[in-house]
């Protein structure tokens, strides 16, 4: 049976019963005799067809209550009863309008709320959508390269983040690497993602200098967004034949590096985000990076992480997890961090978006 004919049939069954209910009324009205009055209990089958039925159905129905109440349950005598018969038809008007206005609210307000689920999930299923489309365009960047090891993992807190990293090779023979954490959460972060991944790369396309790249892609976030849409952001250029490290750092936490020996070094150097401040100074640093050199960059959902006690990851706890898999693939060291940050939290969940990418060059054969 099809939901048409499933509405009808029910349709027919509650006419019947408000039939059935209003002939019970009328026979116990006769039988209680002429000197009481079941008349108000009309006003039950009348409610319930004001709200499932037709004006007009309603309307007659009131009719038909207030002949079977004059036949069967008169008060008493009276010598007006027309008069009697005016009088209970405006009691129920009233009544049946004001219910039937009731009745009008009910479905708008059923209306609205349909409406809305269905907005909201459609909504639901654009994100979902666009979170896969982010997570796939994330993934492309762990592609193979002969002279590196690298090796990536995002968790964003909603089907979508801010969290932006990048790997790729520049036509110079340059190693990119970006790792950028957009302000905000969810859809309005994940959307100023794609602009400074196209910002990043068309500027690495026209200029070396990795102070003068982070310089342009700030000016052109700071154009072409509002004023409370920026990111924190850090670039690193590796030059594998010279054996060095390129790195500038705008407002974002320190990338870790650490050196064959076990040596712990972290890449600070300041700056303002971009996106945030027109003509803001950025540096550039240079550094030997030598082979089997682990380097290590993350956003502050590894960072600032908060266990039960309120205490955070910090670098600490992120230097020893690398540490103790500084040899291992970059797979592994990613997973590590990843098995010590869940551990730290215990059963407090993450408050924000969560990146952790490890690059390492490889030993020469």
């Amino acid at each position: 049976m099809d939901i048409d004919a499933l509405e009808r049939k029910i349709v027919r069954v509650e006419s019947a019963l408000i039939l059935l209910t209003m002939v019970a009324i009328a026979v116990a009205d006769a039988w209680v005799g002429p000197d009481r009055s079941l008349g108000p209990l009309y006003l039950v089958p009348l409610s319930y067809s004001a709200l499932t039925h037709r004006g007009w159905t309603t309307f007659a129905l009131v009719l038909l209550c207030l002949v079977l109440r004059q036949l069967f349950g008169p008060l008493e005598e009276t010598r007006d009863p027309w008069g009697n018969f005016v009088r209970d038809l405006g009691i129920a008007a009233i009544f049946v309008a004001t219910v039937g206005y009731l009745h009008r609210l009910g479905r708008q307000r059923k209306e609205f709320f349909t409406l809305a689920r269905a907005q909201r999930d459609e909504l639901s299923h654009e994100i979902e959508v666009a979170g896969e489309v982010q997570r796939r365009l994330l993934e492309s960047n762990q592609g193979a390269q002969v002279e590196l090891d690298f090796h990536a993992w995002a968790d964003p807190l909603k089907a979508v983040g801010g969290d932006y990293y990048d790997f790729w090779s520049g036509d110079d023979g340059r190693r990119i690497v970006v790792v950028a954490d957009v302000a905000g959460k969810g859809l309005p972060a994940a959307l100023l993602m794609p602009a400074l991944r196209i910002a990043v790369r068309s500027t690495v396309a026209r200029h070396q200098d990795a102070a003068r790249i982070v310089h342009e892609v700030n000016q052109s976030l700071y154009q072409t967004t509002e004023p409370s849409s920026f990111a924190t952001l850090f670039f690193a250029s590796l030059d594998l034949e010279g054996g060095s490290l390129t790195y500038v750092n705008a407002g974002h936490l320190p990338g870790l590096l650490v050196d064959g020996a076990g040596e712990v070094r972290w890449l600070s150097g300041g700056g303002t985000p971009v996106g945030l401040v027109p003509e803001a100074p950025y540096e550039s640093h240079t550094l030997a990076h030598a082979p089997d050199d682990l380097l290590v960059l993350y956003t502050d959902g590894i960072w600032e992480a908060e266990n039960e006690a309120g205490e955070e990851f910090g670098r600490d706890r992120l230097a020893h997890a690398v540490l103790g898999v500084r040899e291992r693939p970059t797979p592994e060291v990613v997973a590590a961090i990843r098995d010590e940050w869940t551990r730290f939290r215990g059963d407090v969940e993450p408050t924000d978006d969560t990146t952790v990418i490890a690059l390492r060059r490889a030993t020469p054969s």
